[in-house]
């Protein structure tokens, strides 16, 4: 694996990681974020706010953290924290990043949280001759008091994409309890025209066209979801555990508007104890792929996933 500081985009002072393969572009002059992942030499698959359009700086931020204080999101794939709460959320991680080189990756610790008494990281490792990328995502609780929290990564990916997520198997020994969960957030619209609910998957058509917003959630047992774009499929994994996760159970969530989409997955919600630390883990796998999928062909579909390479 090489690695080298660049100055990328208008992030200012990156650190990239490549393995001749695939290349991965963190910042290291805020965040931590990913805001390149991509083969060499080829297009970026996530999501770039050059224009720091999204952000979130109101009167309880400024209460919370500091006057004028601004969380920007800054596009690429970034930790948050859940229960979603305004203002802790929402921590403005404009400062510089501390990294330390790994046998086999590279770790990025973002400046601690004063306020929520928390400091993240964000552990990227990359194998030889693959295009596949492990994110160890952490937090430590530096509060004298127990804290219940949830990791929360996500990440942005450009628009025009198709996303899919799995639903949950038939349990065709118990048929009994329920076994899929869909939660729809207030502004989200079940008719929307992006959205296809099937049996066995549920799809998201990205349409540049349509800002309105769109956000669900759903107890992916399966622990994977994919993104296909013209010349690229992304699968994002994870495992779902058998534990108690935010958002009425939601383990993965994804919402989109008019110019990207988000591909969020969730850890359990756990009560980490003074001076404690949580993991969670996503592996990112990138394939060259150059065939259209219908949303609504889950047959389609079923072959595309499995014919992956």
């Amino acid at each position: 694996m090489e690695l080298k500081e660049i100055d990328f985009e208008n992030y200012g002072k990156c650190v990239q990681l490549s393995n001749g393969v695939i290349d991965v572009v963190v910042t290291i002059d805020c965040g931590p974020r990913i805001v390149r992942f991509g083969f060499v030499g080829g297009e970026n698959v996530l999501y770039n706010d050059l224009e720091r359009k999204y952000k979130m700086q109101n009167a309880f931020m400024d209460d919370y953290y500091s006057e004028g204080a601004a969380c920007y999101f800054y596009g690429g794939h970034r930790l948050w924290l859940a229960p979603e709460k305004m203002p802790e959320s929402y921590f403005p991680d404009n400062d510089p990043v501390i990294y330390a080189l790994l046998p086999d990756g590279v770790t990025f610790s973002s400046a601690k949280q004063k306020q929520n008494e928390v400091q993240t990281r964000l552990e990227i490792v990359m194998g030889e001759n693959s295009s596949d990328v492990m994110l160890v995502h952490s937090v430590k609780n530096f509060s004298k008091d127990r804290q219940m929290l949830s990791l929360w990564p996500i990440t942005m990916v450009r628009g025009g994409g198709l996303e899919i997520i799995p639903q949950n198997r038939v349990n065709e020994e118990d048929e009994l309890p329920p076994n899929r969960v869909l939660t729809f957030w207030p502004y989200t619209d079940p008719r929307d025209k992006r959205l296809y609910i099937g049996n066995r998957y549920i799809t998201i058509q990205h349409d540049s066209s349509n800002e309105k917003p769109l956000k669900l959630g759903t107890n992916n047992a399966l622990g994977w979801a994919a993104y296909v774009d013209r010349t690229y499929t992304l699968i994002k994994r994870f495992v779902q555990s058998d534990a108690a996760y935010p958002d009425y159970g939601s383990s993965y969530e994804t919402y989109c508007n008019g110019d990207y989409l988000s591909m969020e997955t969730m850890s359990p919600l756990y009560q980490i104890e003074a001076g404690g630390a949580l993991r969670h883990v996503e592996n990112l796998s990138l394939f060259h792929t150059y065939s259209d999928v219908s949303p609504t062909d889950e047959d389609g579909i079923t072959h595309y996933i499995e014919n992956l390479k």
